[in-house]
């Protein structure tokens, strides 16, 4: 009776066991991204993807996982935590960030894989979408360097286009695409006239706080520069080619044409199994090859000032671009069509 009497008092109880997940449904908005330096917030794609069920009380959360191919989430892939979102939206500077970080090379097209992951933990149990492959040409990270600022009326308009010194030493340069025919400016250590304002008496020669607006009274593409420990600057006008045996020969140069809108110069042409170089105004007082003469540094996509030549190893036609519109952050690609 007593062992009857106990049993009838005992309470019966369910335990709830949390299993597996069902695996999220992962879709991206868009799988080829174009990635432009000049509109960063631009949405690149949206990730969206269904709830997965654990069959158990407590919040499913959800982390978005990219990698590259060859990590392959093997290791550290670029992880973003969120709560119980179903959608994530990845703008231009995002993406071309994790494109950078995970060691895709500027300016060359690759590959960036993309799943996400839903967990609950009270079990530490986890579910994982099927991956997506993401299509691009990141753009290089900006390194800021220190700068002058070119403020004045220029283009139609108020200016502050920057020059920059890459050493830290007050030697600085940048290239300029001036539009009009009436363009003033002083060299400001600020956007604006605030603070160390440098105009000049006589050309070439530079005056701290004080002196007249430095004009230039051509429209053009014009390379910058300006000491301001010497109080010295200069301003070159330029034209850019592509000069070179993979171009069709070293004694005759192919002109590129500037894009305003994209702020690169550009080129399609054929091109042969050789090597080239970028030159300003058909001769090589300025010129870009790549890896420096005499530096160990592998070819980078990076223009450098008399740099080495840059070979081409497949033949066919190539979209050649060079930018020069960040200080300090000049790139070049040749892209194979």
């Amino acid at each position: 009776m007593l062992i009857l009497l106990f049993m009838s008092c005992k309470k019966d109880e369910t335990k709830v066991v949390a299993s597996n997940g069902t695996s999220p449904a992962l879709t991206a908005t868009q799988t080829t991204l174009l990635l432009s330096q000049d509109n960063p917030t631009a949405t690149a794609t949206i990730l969206n993807w269904t709830a997965s069920s654990f069959n158990y009380q407590a919040g499913v959360s959800y982390s978005v996982e990219i990698d590259s191919v060859a990590g392959n989430f093997k290791k550290e892939p670029k992880t973003i935590a969120l709560a119980g979102e179903l959608t994530k939206t990845l703008t231009v500077a995002e993406i071309n960030t994790y494109a950078n970080q995970l060691g895709l090379t500027p300016g060359v097209a690759g590959k960036l894989l993309v799943r996400v992951v839903a967990s609950i933990g009270a079990d530490k149990l986890s579910a994982t979408s099927s991956v997506i492959t993401l299509n691009l040409t990141p753009f290089g990270l900006e390194v800021f360097y220190p700068s002058v600022y070119l403020t004045g009326t220029y283009n139609g308009g108020a200016g502050t286009a920057r020059v920059s010194s890459i050493a830290g030493d007050g030697i600085y340069e940048g290239y300029v695409n001036f539009s009009t025919t009436s363009n003033v400016f002083k060299l400001t250590s600020t956007p604006g006239l605030q603070n160390d304002v440098y105009g000049s008496n006589a050309p070439g020669t530079l005056v701290l706080a004080g002196g007249n607006n430095i004009q230039v009274a051509d429209a053009g593409y014009y390379l910058i520069k300006a000491n301001t420990k010497a109080l010295t600057y200069s301003v070159t006008k330029t034209t850019w080619a592509v000069i070179g045996d993979a171009t069709g020969s070293w004694d005759n140069e192919t002109p590129m044409t500037y894009d305003a809108t994209n702020k690169v110069w550009t080129l399609t042409k054929v091109l042969s199994v050789g090597e080239m170089k970028f030159r300003a105004n058909g001769n090589y007082t300025i010129n870009f090859g790549d890896n420096r003469v005499g530096d160990n540094k592998v070819v980078d996509g990076i223009p450098d000032y008399d740099g080495n030549n840059i070979a081409v190893k497949t033949a066919g036609s190539y979209k050649i671009s060079l930018n020069l519109n960040i200080p300090g952050n000049y790139t070049y690609t040749l892209t194979k069509q």
